[in-house]
């Protein structure tokens, strides 16, 4: 899956909301840009949420249940980190103790 942009603007209808498109998808590189780049913005939630949750979850689902489905993949995450980090830990005990086995 790759971003989304929104739908490109018809240069005959506004000129203006060509010139916003253009500066919004420019800034989609820049650091910081969801600052001050609201049309970025409103794309990258609508991207976020397609993420979480499937194609139109923005609109399907109240922010409420994103948000909780955001905590709830952040707790996931977490558990999952912690879990590799416990593996590496264990196996490199192993390897340490195998080394210092091979050592007599």
């Amino acid at each position: 899956m790759s971003f989304q942009f929104g739908p490109t603007p018809n240069p005959e209808e506004s000129l203006m909301e060509v010139y916003h498109y253009k500066n919004a998808v420019d800034d989609y590189e820049r650091d910081g840009a969801l600052q001050d780049s609201p049309m970025l913005k409103h794309w990258f939630v609508i991207n976020v949420c397609d993420v979480l949750l499937g194609e139109d979850a923005m609109y399907k689902y109240s922010p409420q249940e994103l948000f909780e489905k955001l905590e709830e993949y952040s707790k996931d995450a977490s558990a999952w980190s912690d879990m590799c980090e416990e593996h590496e830990i264990g196996k490199l005990g192993d390897d340490m103790e195998y080394q210092r086995q091979c050592s007599y």
